[in-house]
């Protein structure tokens, strides 16, 4: 939901998927930071992809915290060239996940690999 969105320009709905609107430096995620983020990734990139090769399992990596209360993801950012140069990365909370019967999501940050 939250790659599509940005595809689609709602970053609106994009931070909707989120239970904190914070990133781990304390500086607010809004909409104009989603755009102006995107617009970052799209001066080397023609495109964000959200084809089957994109939504592979392979672009997705999982880390579990040494206290086994969250999970780091990050999701490779696909883009047509492969150049796979960006990531999304977020934090699951276990145990808020837990008691909502659905993922509490927090969005680390969007940026180059490099």
């Amino acid at each position: 939901m939250f790659l599509r969105s940005l595809v689609n320009g709602d970053f609106e709905q994009a931070l909707a998927n989120f239970t904190s609107s914070l990133d781990p430096e304390g500086q607010p995620w809004t909409a104009e930071r989603l755009q102006q983020t995107l617009a970052a990734y799209h001066a080397d990139h023609d495109h964000l992809c959200l084809d089957p090769n994109a939504r592979n399992v392979r672009h997705t990596y999982v880390v579990p915290s040494e206290d086994k209360k969250s999970w780091r993801v990050q999701q490779m950012l696909v883009d047509p060239e492969e150049h796979n140069d960006w990531v999304a990365e977020f934090e699951v909370d276990l145990s808020e996940s837990r008691k909502r019967s659905e993922p509490a999501l927090t969005l680390r940050r969007i940026g180059s690999l490099a």
